[in-house]
């Protein structure tokens, strides 16, 4: 697992600072969020106390482990592709596509074989050169669209 912890020396002030979240977080994205390796909870890139507030629900670490484990076998081929991001010196803010083929349970839906593809927003704040909150907001009504679980 990669973590380039040298890239947070690279450049001196606010400039290393905002380039250090933007590596951070892209570096989170592609080891958890689509790779699914579940190790990067366990480095000192993301804090013990990292919460992910997503709609009215808030994940512990712990929380998350089960979650992304749970939607890589639901997705087992899912990607979340940035198209958009923007990073200050402690906040990182992005827009993001989905895409996976449904092959296990997701949101109590039964696998469809259906390709799905939906869109969301992130924002990450960076504590002390590590991973410390987090707010997402997918398109969920669009994801069960696809999957046609609603009428």
């Amino acid at each position: 697992m990669e973590t380039n912890p040298e890239a947070r020396r690279a450049v001196p002030g606010r400039a290393a600072a905002t380039g250090w979240t933007e590596h951070l977080v892209r570096w989170y994205l592609r080891t958890v969020w689509n790779d699914g390796d579940l190790r990067a909870f366990d480095t000192d890139l993301v804090s013990d106390d990292y919460v992910l507030h997503h709609g009215s629900t808030e994940y512990t670490v712990g929380e998350l482990r089960v979650a992304w484990a749970e939607w890589h076998r639901a997705f087992p081929d899912l990607r979340n592709d940035v198209e958009e991001l923007l990073a200050t010196d402690d906040r990182v803010a992005l827009r993001y596509r989905f895409s996976g083929t449904h092959r296990g349970e997701a949101l109590g839906v039964p696998a469809t074989g259906r390709r799905v593809e939906t869109v969301g927003m992130a924002l990450f704040r960076v504590e002390n050169g590590r991973l410390v909150e987090g707010w997402a907001v997918d398109d969920v009504y669009g994801l069960l669209e696809q999957l046609g679980a609603l009428p």
